[in-house]
């Protein structure tokens, strides 16, 4: 959060060529993408993918938290780009299901409601259990020895209580199963499944105290891969996903229970929901 608030205002200077515009939002995009991925190579090449990705990486991190209105010229005035880049990259989250659009008021980061969990999971299950049956049934070498090394790193992140490396962990070691499938279409579907993911996380805080079952329960999948066995693998996997849904329900009910963050003064609500509004004068919302 820091980190992109030290970005943002690094677009107060006035002269910037257009290339060097994009070379810094492309900066402040960056650490939102999953690490060690192959997105995270890829060089922006329109500044509306630029903007997406910016803008993007700030919801999916809970940065901009549910329910922020998303005005177009204060983003366009925080990334110094016009509007239209904007707007291309707001319709394009939209799309994601990242944000909503209501008439005559603009859009908002999407709040999360259990029909969403429920929705998101029963697609998330019939897709990683495909995966996970191939992986185990293939036990590719290359597979084993990426899961394994990426235990290593969130044994590593729980030790030093690095919830936020072990979340990009915890979805890379989804992709690496996803990647067994050999599959373009495959993947865009699990980076569309995993984009609804960390939305979620984010919006429920991380669903604390989760991390240390998540841990075991990715270590009985790559032991079952490792062993190839299809049937054992799906099965931690529908046991992992099912801990996780019910994981999330529970933060949400609770979320719910206590949201009297709209009812509280302006002062005490959460400060990342005003992270691109602090870098501009108060203006009327267009």
């Amino acid at each position: 959060m820091c980190a992109n608030r030290v970005l943002f205002a690094g677009f107060g200077t006035q002269g910037y060529s257009i290339e060097y515009r994009l070379l810094l939002v492309n900066r402040m995009a960056a650490p939102a993408l999953p690490k060690n991925s192959a997105a995270e190579s890829v060089q922006r090449t329109t500044l509306s993918e630029a903007a997406h990705q910016a803008i993007r990486g700030s919801i999916i991190t809970g940065v901009l938290a549910p329910g922020s209105k998303l005005v177009v010229s204060t983003l366009a005035h925080s990334l110094r780009l016009s509007a239209t880049p904007i707007n291309e990259a707001l319709a394009g989250l939209e799309r994601e299901g990242l944000v909503t659009c209501f008439p005559h008021r603009g859009y908002f980061v999407r709040t999360v409601i259990p029909e969403d969990i429920e929705k998101t999971y029963s697609v998330r299950e019939a897709f990683e259990l495909v995966a996970v049956r191939h992986a185990a049934k293939t036990a590719d070498k290359a597979i084993i020895q990426q899961l394994r090394e990426n235990l290593q790193k969130a044994r590593q992140a729980l030790q030093e209580n690095d919830t936020s490396r072990f979340s990009d962990l915890d979805m890379e070691f989804h992709r690496i199963i996803w990647n067994s499938l050999d599959n373009s279409l495959a993947m865009r579907v699990g980076e569309l499944i995993g984009v609804q993911i960390r939305l979620l996380v984010a919006t429920t805080a991380r669903a604390p105290g989760r991390f240390r079952g998540a841990f075991e329960e990715h270590n009985d999948i790559h032991l079952a891969i490792r062993s190839r066995e299809p049937a054992r693998a799906a099965s931690s996997m529908k046991t992992h996903l099912h801990n996780a849904k019910i994981a999330l329900e529970h933060a949400v009910a609770g979320d719910a229970s206590s949201s009297s963050a709209k009812s509280q003064p302006e002062s005490k609500r959460p400060r990342t929901a005003a992270l691109f509004a602090r870098s501009v004068p108060n203006k009327k919302e267009r």
